[in-house]
C-alpha cells in the first residue's frame, strides 16, 4: 500500500469513529427533544380545549351537554394529523365526546384510564391502546364551577411518529457522513499528492541524477522535514560537484607541467595528442548528453504515464493531442488511443481560433495557469485549471498540459458571490447589489437622457401578521410579495430587499411620469391581493415613496433618503398609495422627526402627566369615577392637550411605551386613593395598536403585580370605536384575557365608527360612551339628538350602561336624563384636573344644588308629558275626521306612527319610563293600527268619500281603546311598578 493511501486510511478511520459516536449522541438527543416537543404541543392543545370547556362549565352547564364538541374534536384531529385521538371522558372513563364517533359511550377501564381517575393535575403516560399501538397519552382534568372533578381531556399521538422521525434523522446523518468521508478523502488525496508524495518523487529523481554525475537544479522547497532533506541533498550535490571540478583542475595542471618538460621535438606529437584528446572528450560529452537526454525523456514518460494527475501532450501547431496518460483517459471517458485522435478544440468550449491563441501563449510561457471548460465523453461540461509549458518529446518541442478539475470550487465561488449580493430569503438583490445597480442606472439614464425612478416600498400591516401568525408565515408572505413585485416590473427594472418588509424599486429608462405611475399602480394592486398561507387568508398593502433622476439629486444615498421620506408621507396619507418627494415635504418630515424626538425626551424626563376628568351619575348626583387624560407639561409652552402631540407616536414603539406608562400611572393613583379609602374607578384610553400587541395581557399582568394594592375591578380601559381593528378574534382574546384579571372595558366615541352590531355584540364591552360631538350639539341639531337617542336605545337593548361625553350645561344633563342616560362627563360637570385638586372639586360638586336636584325636574315633567301627548293625538284625530266628513282632500301632515307628536313622545321619553311594561307593546301596536287605518281612509276619501265617512266610526272606536290603554299604563306606573333606576 502506498504512503498516500496509508495516511488516508488512518485519518478517515479516526474520523469515522468520531462521527459514529457523535451521530449516536445527536440522534439520542433528537429523540428526546422531539418527544418533548410533541408532548408540549399536545399539552398546549389540551389546554386550549380545557379553556373552552371550562368557560361552559363555569356557566353551570353539565359536562355531557357541550353542544358541537364532537365536531370540534374531529376538526382539531384533522388539523393536527400527528394526534391519534382526542376525547373527553367522565370520572368513570366513559367517552362523552370523541374524535372517533365509534368510541362514543365506551367506558375505558384499562390501566391508562384508571391512572387518569382522581388526578387533579395534567400529566402524560405511555399507553398501549386496544388497537395494538403504543401512544403518548396526555390527560388534563376538568372541574366544574364548584371545583369538583367531572372528567378529563385525553389526547394522544403514536410513538411510531417519533420512531419514523428518528429513522429519517438516521438516514440524513448517514448521507451527510458519506458525503463528508468522500469530501475528506478527495481533499486529503489531493493534499498528500501535491504536498508530500510529489515532492518525495522529485527528491528521488534528484538523488538518482547525482549518482549518474548529473547536477540538475533542485526545485523542492519548504520549511518542513522534506524541505530540510531537500536542502541537505542540494548541499551534498554541490559538494560532490565541487570535488569533481577540483580534480579536473588538478589534472589540467599536471598536463601543463608535462607539456612544459617535453622537448620541442615532441611538441608536434603533443599537439596531435591534445587534438585527439579533445576530440575524444567531445565525443564522450556528446554521448553522455545523449544518454542523459534519453534517460530524462524516459523518466518524464514514466512520470507522465503513471501520474494520477490528468496530463496531455499537445502539438502547438495543430492543437492535436499527441499523447494522454491513463488519468486523462479516466477523466475524459475516452481511451488513450481515442484521445490521440482528438484535437483540443473538440473538447474545449473555445473556438478553434481561441484555442490556438491560448496554445501560442502557453508556448511562449506568457500565461499560467489557464482556465477552460472541457466537455467529457458523457456530455458533462467541467471547469478546469490547466498548467502548461514547453517540453521535449521524442526530439520535438511540444507542450505539456496538467489538468485540474475545479468545478466544485467554481460552484462554491458562485454560491459565495450570490450570498454576497442576493437576499437569502427572497433571492432578490440585497442592499450591496442594489447600490451597484443604482449607480449603473444613473449612468445609463445620464447617457441616454432618460428618467430613473427610485422607489422605497414598505409593507402596511406586516408586523401584526408576523406577530400573530409567526415568523414562518411572515417569511412566506415576503417571498410571495417578492415574486409579485418581480412580475409587476419591466425587464431591466430592479427590485431589491434591503431588510425586514422594506424593498427598493429601480425603474430605468422611463419615458415620462405616466409610465412610472402605471407601473406603481400595478405594483400596489399586486401587493394588496389576498393570499392563502397555512390555511389563513392574509392581506397587506404597500406605501411607496419615489423620487426621479435627473429632477432630483444625482447622489445615490440622497435619492434613497428622499424616497424613504416620501414613503413616510404616503403612510401618513392613509397607506396603500405612492407619493413623490418634494423639498417642502422633506422639511415637514424633518420637523416631524424633531418633534418626535422631543416627545421621547419629554417622556424620558418625566414631563408627561395625567389629568383626571370626573364622571358622575346626573340622576343621583354621586361621583362614579374619573377618566385619566394625558398632558404634556412643556417647559416653554405650558400644559399641552394630547391632540397636539399624540399623533407623533402613531405606529411607533413609543406609542406602546407611553401606553404602558399611562396604565402604570393610573394604577399608582388607584393605590393612593384606596389607601385613602376613596374607591374611585379610573378609565384609561388605549390605542388599537397597543391593544393588539401580542404581549398586551402579559404586560398588564406585570403592571398589576407591581401595584398589588390597586383593585383591578376599578380599572377601565377605553377603546375607540373608530380604531382600526385588524383581527376581531385577536381583540376578543385580548379582551377576555383582561376580563379574567378583573378589568372592565368601555367603547369610546360610540356612533362615530363603523362597527357592525354583530362585531359589537361579540366584544365583552361593559360601557358605551356617546361621542361628545353628538352630545354637545344635541340641543340645536335634531339629527344629533336622534343619534344620541338611538345610541341610548341600542345600549339599553344590549343591556349595557351608557355614559355621555361633552355635557357642557345643565340643559345637556336634563335632556340626557329625559332620554334615559344617567351618567355623564364634560366641562359643564368638571374639567380635567390634577389628582390633588379632585378632593376640592368633589366637595364643591356635592354642594351644588342645581346638579344635585336636577332629577326632580324630570319627575314633574313626566306627570305632564303623557297628557300633552294624548291631547296632541286627539287634535290630530279631530282634524282628520273633519276633513273626511267635509269630503275635502286630506292635508294632514305625514301619517307615520314615529313622526307624529305622540309618536315622538311615545318612542322617546315614554319608552324609558314605561317601555319595560307589557302594556307598552300593546299600545305601540294600537298606535300603528290607528295610523294604518287613517292612511287607508285618507286614500279612500279621494275616490269614495261616502265609504270613507261610513268607516270613520272604526277609527274613533280604535282611538278610544288606544286612549284608555294609555291611562291604564300611567296608572300602572304610578302604582309603583317601575323598576329601580327608571325615572
Amino acid at each position: 500500500m502506498s504512503l498516500n493511501r496509508k495516511i488516508l486510511a488512518v485519518i478517515i478511520g479516526t474520523l469515522s469513529i468520531f462521527l459514529i459516536i457523535n451521530a449516536s449522541l445527536t440522534i439520542d438527543r433528537f429523540r428526546s427533544h422531539y418527544t418533548n416537543a410533541l408532548i408540549s404541543g399536545s399539552m398546549g392543545l389540551a389546554y386550549s380545549i380545557e379553556g373552552v370547556v371550562n368557560e361552559m362549565l363555569a356557566l353551570g352547564l353539565p359536562l355531557d351537554s357541550l353542544y358541537g364538541m364532537n365536531k370540534r374534536l374531529t376538526e382539531l384531529q384533522r388539523r393536527n394529523p400527528n394526534l391519534g385521538y382526542i376525547g373527553i371522558t367522565d370520572t368513570q372513563g366513559k367517552a362523552l365526546f370523541h374524535s372517533d364517533s365509534k368510541l362514543l359511550g365506551r367506558v375505558f377501564d384499562d390501566a391508562a384510564a384508571r391512572a387518569v381517575r382522581g388526578k387533579t393535575e395534567p400529566f402524560w403516560q405511555l399507553y398501549d391502546r386496544f388497537d395494538g399501538k403504543r401512544y403518548y397519552d396526555i390527560a388534563v382534568p376538568l372541574s366544574d364551577a364548584n371545583k369538583q372533578l367531572v372528567g378529563a381531556i385525553r389526547l394522544g399521538f403514536g410513538s411510531q411518529i417519533i420512531e419514523d422521525k428518528v429513522h429519517e434523522a438516521i438516514s440524513q446523518t448517514l448521507i451527510i457522513a458519506l458525503l463528508t468521508f468522500a469530501g475528506i478523502g478527495l481533499l486529503l488525496n489531493l493534499f498528500l499528492s501535491r504536498s508530500i508524495i510529489a515532492r518525495i518523487r522529485r527528491l528521488s529523481a534528484f538523488a538518482r541524477a547525482i549518482t549518474q554525475g548529473d547536477f540538475p537544479p533542485q526545485q523542492v522547497g519548504g520549511r518542513d522535514e522534506i524541505g530540510e532533506l531537500a536542502n541537505s541533498l542540494r548541499e551534498m550535490g554541490a559538494t560532490i560537484q565541487g570535488q569533481i571540478q577540483a580534480l579536473q583542475r588538478a589534472g589540467l595542471e599536471l598536463e601543463e607541467r608535462v607539456a612544459l618538460r617535453t622537448n620541442e621535438l615532441a611538441q608536434a606529437n603533443a599537439t596531435l595528442e591534445a587534438s585527439n584528446r579533445e576530440l575524444s572528450q567531445a565525443l564522450s560529452r556528446e554521448q553522455a548528453l545523449s544518454e542523459a537526454l534519453g534517460e530524462s525523456e524516459e523518466r518524464f514518460r514514466m512520470l507522465f504515464e503513471q501520474n494520477k494527475a490528468v496530463m496531455l501532450i499537445l502539438d502547438p501547431d495543430s492543437s492535436a493531442i499527441i499523447d494522454a496518460n491513463y488519468a486523462a483517459a479516466d477523466y475524459y471517458g475516452y481511451s488513450r488511443e481515442q484521445l490521440r485522435q482528438i484535437r483540443l478544440s473538440e473538447i474545449s468550449a473555445l473556438s478553434e481560433q481561441e484555442t490556438q491563441r491560448e496554445i501560442e501563449l502557453a508556448r511562449r510561457e506568457q500565461r499560467d495557469p489557464f482556465f477552460f471548460r472541457h466537455t467529457l465523453a458523457s456530455g458533462k461540461v467541467r471547469d478546469v485549471e490547466v498548467h502548461s509549458g514547453p517540453v521535449q518529446w521524442q526530439g520535438r518541442t511540444l507542450l505539456y498540459a496538467i489538468v485540474h478539475d475545479i468545478t466544485s470550487r467554481k460552484q462554491a465561488e458562485s454560491k459565495l458571490e450570490r450570498m454576497a449580493h442576493y437576499d437569502a430569503l427572497t433571492g432578490l438583490p440585497n442592499r450591496l447589489l442594489k447600490t451597484d445597480r443604482l449607480r449603473q442606472a444613473i449612468a445609463i439614464c445620464r447617457r441616454k437622457q432618460t428618467q430613473l425612478a427610485v422607489c422605497y416600498l414598505d409593507l402596511d400591516g406586516f408586523k401584526p401578521i408576523n406577530d400573530l401568525h409567526g415568523h414562518d408565515a411572515g417569511d412566506q408572505l415576503l417571498v410571495r410579495i417578492a415574486q409579485r413585485l418581480e412580475e409587476s416590473l419591466r425587464e431591466g427594472d430592479t427590485v431589491s430587499r434591503i431588510g425586514g418588509d422594506e424593498f427598493v424599486l429601480l425603474l430605468t429608462e422611463l419615458s415620462g411620469n405616466e409610465e412610472c405611475e402605471a407601473i406603481l399602480q400595478r405594483v400596489l394592486q399586486a401587493v394588496s391581493r389576498p393570499m392563502q398561507i397555512d390555511g389563513a387568508e392574509l392581506q397587506v398593502s404597500a406605501s411607496i415613496g419615489l423620487t426621479l433622476f435627473p429632477d432630483d439629486d444625482n447622489d445615490p444615498d440622497i435619492l434613497l433618503r428622499h424616497a424613504d421620506q416620501a414613503m413616510y408621507v404616503a403612510k401618513n396619507m392613509g397607506k396603500n398609495r405612492y407619493h413623490r418627494f418634494n423639498p417642502d415635504e422633506d422639511r415637514q418630515v424633518r420637523a416631524h422627526l424633531e418633534e418626535y424626538q422631543r416627545l421621547r425626551q419629554a417622556h424620558e424626563q418625566q414631563e408627561l402627566c395625567l389629568y383626571y376628568q370626573p364622571k358622575v351619575n346626573m340622576f343621583s348626583g354621586e361621583v362614579i369615577g374619573v377618566e385619566a387624560l394625558i398632558r404634556w407639561d412643556h417647559p416653554e409652552r405650558g400644559i399641552l392637550p394630547p391632540g397636539l402631540f399624540l399623533h407623533l407616536i402613531d405606529g411607533t414603539e413609543l406609542e406602546f411605551e407611553i401606553g404602558r406608562w399611562v396604565i402604570d400611572s393610573a394604577l399608582c393613583q388607584l393605590e393612593h386613593w384606596q389607601m385613602q379609602e376613596r374607591p374611585l374607578g379610573v378609565s384609561v384610553n388605549i390605542s388599537a395598536a397597543h391593544l393588539q400587541h401580542p404581549e398586551f395581557v402579559t404586560q398588564l399582568k406585570q403592571l398589576l403585580a407591581l401595584r398589588p394594592k390597586a383593585n383591578p375591578a376599578l380599572l377601565e380601559l377605553e377603546i375607540l370605536e373608530t380604531a382600526s381593528i385588524d383581527d376581531t378574534s385577536q381583540i376578543l382574546s385580548t379582551l377576555l384575557g383582561c376580563r379574567e384579571l378583573g378589568i372592565h372595558f368601555a367603547l369610546d366615541d360610540f356612533g362615530t365608527g363603523y362597527s357592525s352590531l354583530s362585531t359589537f355584540h361579540q366584544l365583552p364591552v361593559d360601557v358605551l360612551k356617546i361621542d361628545q360631538g353628538f352630545v354637545r350639539d344635541m340641543l340645536e341639531d335634531p339629527q344629533d339628538l336622534a343619534i344620541v337617542d338611538s345610541v341610548i336605545r341600542l345600549a339599553d337593548a344590549f343591556q349595557n350602561p351608557v355614559i355621555a361625553e361633552g355635557v357642557e350645561s345643565l340643559e345637556h344633563g336634563l335632556s340626557l336624563l329625559r332620554l334615559g342616560c344617567h351618567m355623564g362627563q364634560g366641562y359643564g360637570i368638571g374639567r380635567p384636573m390634577p389628582a390633588y385638586q379632585l378632593d376640592a372639586w368633589i366637595q364643591g360638586w356635592e354642594n351644588n344644588p342645581e346638579w344635585q336636584q336636577l332629577h326632580q325636574k324630570i319627575d314633574l315633567e313626566h306627570n305632564m308629558d303623557w297628557q300633552v301627548a294624548t291631547a296632541s293625538h286627539k287634535k290630530w284625530l279631530k282634524a282628520l275626521s273633519a276633513q273626511i266628513l267635509a269630503g275635502e282632500p286630506v292635508t294632514q301632515p305625514p301619517l307615520s306612527s314615529r313622526h307624529c307628536a305622540f309618536g315622538r313622545w311615545f318612542h322617546g321619553t315614554a319608552y324609558h319610563r314605561y317601555g319595560f311594561l307589557p302594556l307598552y307593546g300593546r299600545i305601540n301596536r294600537l298606535h300603528e293600527q290607528l295610523h294604518h287605518l287613517a292612511q287607508e281612509l285618507s286614500d279612500l276619501a279621494e275616490h269614495k268619500p261616502t265609504a270613507a265617512r261610513q268607516r270613520l266610526g272604526e277609527l274613533h272606536k280604535l282611538s278610544e281603546q288606544f286612549i284608555n290603554s294609555i291611562g291604564l299604563l300611567v296608572k300602572q306606573a304610578d302604582a309603583g311598578t317601575l323598576p329601580p333606576g327608571k325615572v
